[in-house]
């Protein structure tokens, strides 16, 4: 078996067909062209802002890479642009649950009508291991109670829900009336929700452990 990535279209992306694309060889990121057209298992998309050649999805040594080749409009893993316009990108590491993006959405003046929109490809990258498994980023353990033993693994948050909580604290504090209660309501409350440290639930099934049997 090879290694699979799949891209699922974003409900802001330019519309596409999911891609499972089997990763045995550098899988090309591309724009349509007349001899080369989009399938379920290509990285090719019927997008205007895409470069024919724009992006290779590798596999190698137990890691997966994403680099940008030259590609006019860019490549984005989390926000993140990999290179300037039309240089090519060293590899960037990718994992499942990164946002990726290809190209940028295009305003094109069309007369008294107005604007026209291209948009961009933007998805939610999953990645599958050779034997099959699901390639999620390594464990990182959180600065908290050192009993509590909470990492990333074990909690129910995801990595697009923490983006999109650093693309909001990005947005507000660039605003002048930044409000901290807005902050606390929209992300500092629901992390609590989400990090819940169980050590009632610890103490409680250590002290059945050593409970001497018929008390």
């Amino acid at each position: 078996m090879s290694a699979i990535a799949v891209l699922t279209c974003r409900q802001n992306s330019h519309p596409f067909e999911e891609r499972r694309m089997p990763l045995n060889e550098p899988m090309k990121i591309g724009r349509s062209v007349a001899k080369v057209r989009p399938t379920p298992e290509n990285g090719i998309f019927d997008c205007k802002v895409l470069s024919r050649n724009h992006a290779l999805i590798y596999y190698e040594g137990g890691i997966f890479y994403m680099q940008d080749t030259k590609s006019s409009n860019g490549t984005f893993v989390n926000n993140q642009r990999l290179s300037k316009g039309s240089e090519e990108s060293l590899p960037k590491e990718i994992n499942s649950g990164d946002i990726i993006q290809f190209g940028v959405d295009v305003m094109e003046n069309k007369g008294a009508r107005g604007v026209i929109t291209h948009g961009c490809i933007i998805a939610t990258l999953t990645l599958y291991l050779p034997d099959g498994r699901e390639a999620i980023r390594s464990a990182n353990v959180i600065p908290v109670n050192p009993y509590s033993e909470l990492t990333l693994a074990n909690s129910n948050i995801k990595s697009q829900d923490l983006f999109q909580i650093a693309e909001y604290l990005k947005v507000n504090f660039k605003k002048s009336h930044f409000n901290w209660y807005r902050i606390h309501y929209k992300v500092v409350s629901p992390l609590k929700a989400t990090f819940r440290i169980k050590q009632l639930v610890r103490v409680d099934k250590r002290a059945q452990t050593d409970c001497p049997k018929g008390h």
